[in-house]
């Protein structure tokens, strides 16, 4: 009875080292925490330089595109496997009859051995389209990567110039507290209205609302930038100046760089290239693939040994790859059209986006001189004549918002005018080399 008891203990203590040991691996095994993308190991703060590499080495959402080019390169790798040898194996015994009329003894057994062979060529062909596709893989990365650069450098814009427009309402909103001080001031000593302070107040507090609500789109779009390069935690704040890029408006020199660096005309031209490839392929595999065959048979009692070899080939009779050929013609046709609407179609976005850049330039230019330079003399004279009673509160209110619209029409004009620069190096190809400088 003890006995039994003891193995009872022993057999609990094991049972609960067993279920510890158990919960200690589950808890050891767990998946390590990706720290990039919770935004730990991230800065806080980034110029255009060091987000444009943060996409290309820590986001997820370029490993993502780059993951395209390697199930390209595994289909090279499946195109360069040879065919596997087929392995036969019978076995004849004898079931009536007279014994030796088939073949001597009671069984004969064989075994036999199919190689294909490769002779017309559909190996190399095999290979040279699956790695032309490769290069369609690299193109599509290529364009894929402009895209996201041109939506990255555009989020960056927006989100300096919502810290511009943060500044820009901050200090209006300082200047009419100090406004609303002397307001009230005045009004205390019977120099001004109570109309005079209830106005003051609600432009003050208009102005309040209005910094919330540019606050609030600040932190829409950092968190638009986050989901983008596939980091959602990540919330970095951006360091630099809101000025043009520089972008030449010169349709000639543009059109020159996107024939050769366009990664969308590229990749049609690629497309193109295996579209032939795909066409050879097609060419190769009208042929039969013959089937080298080498195989013994033997017999026992008495003890009998023969070899074999062959050759099996399929008859083309029917089907010659017609299917195949016509569906790489196809394909060829296709890609030929496609290359053809997409010149015209780059052309002419390249048109558009110069023309909107230069016009751009042109508003933006006679924008600051003549209306945001004249600025500075305009609200001194308008606090002058508010001084010395010249003005009412309202003129001046006025004089002061228009003052915060003018400003926040400028960083508007700034803003269009390098995201046409943007488009335009979009077109031109010149996105991703701008990035990388």
């Amino acid at each position: 009875m003890k006995k039994s008891t003891m193995k009872n203990k022993t057999a609990i203590v094991l049972l609960l080292l067993l279920s510890c040991s158990y919960a200690f691996a589950k808890d050891t095994n767990k998946p390590p925490v990706n720290t990039e993308q919770n935004g730990e190991s991230l800065p806080k703060v980034v110029t255009i330089d060091e987000l444009l590499r943060i996409v290309r080495e820590k986001s997820p959402r370029y490993a993502a595109a780059l993951s395209s080019i390697e199930t390209a390169q595994a289909e090279v790798t499946a195109a360069d496997v040879l065919p596997n040898p087929t392995l036969s194996y019978g076995r004849y015994q004898q079931t009536k009859g007279k014994v030796g009329t088939q073949f001597d003894g009671p069984s004969q057994q064989q075994y036999n051995v199919s190689i294909p062979l490769l002779v017309s060529g559909q190996h190399g062909a095999r290979v040279d389209y699956a790695e032309r596709k490769v290069e369609v893989a690299e193109s599509s990365v290529e364009m894929d990567y402009n895209q996201i650069i041109r939506e990255t450098w555009r989020l960056f814009v927006q989100l300096l110039a919502g810290q511009q427009r943060i500044a820009l309402l901050e200090k209006s909103h300082q200047e009419l507290q100090q406004l609303k001080d002397i307001v009230t001031g005045r009004a205390d000593a019977g120099a001004a209205s109570q109309y005079d302070v209830l106005r003051i107040q609600q432009e003050t507090q208009s102005m309040a609302t209005r910094l919330e609500s540019a606050r609030t789109d600040v932190v829409g779009t950092t968190g638009q930038l986050g989901v983008l390069l596939g980091l959602p935690n990540w919330k970095p704040d951006v360091s630099g100046a809101l000025t043009p890029l520089g972008t030449p408006a010169d349709i000639n020199k543009l059109w020159q760089l996107a024939e050769e660096n366009n990664p969308a005309i590229e990749t049609a031209y690629r497309e193109s290239i295996a579209a032939d490839a795909n066409i050879e392929k097609a060419k190769t595999e009208r042929w039969p693939i013959p089937a080298l065959q080498v195989g013994t048979a033997y017999t026992d009692k008495p003890y009998g040994l023969t070899t074999y070899v062959g050759v099996a080939v399929d008859v083309p009779i029917f089907d010659r790859n017609q299917g195949g050929m016509a569906r790489a013609e196809a394909g060829k046709h296709t890609a030929i059209l496609n290359r053809e609407l997409l010149l015209a179609s780059t052309h002419q976005e390249l048109e558009r986006a110069v023309e909107v850049l230069k016009r751009r330039r042109e508003t933006l230019a006679n924008f600051e001189t003549q209306v945001l330079n004249p600025l500075t003399t305009i609200r001194q004279m308008s606090e002058d004549s508010y001084r010395f009673g010249k003005t009412s509160l309202l003129e001046l209110l006025d004089a002061s918002r228009s003052r915060t619209e003018i400003k926040s029409n400028y960083i508007d004009l700034l803003i269009g005018e390098i995201e046409a620069e943007l488009d335009a190096m979009m077109v031109a190809g010149t996105l991703a080399d701008k990035a990388k400088k």
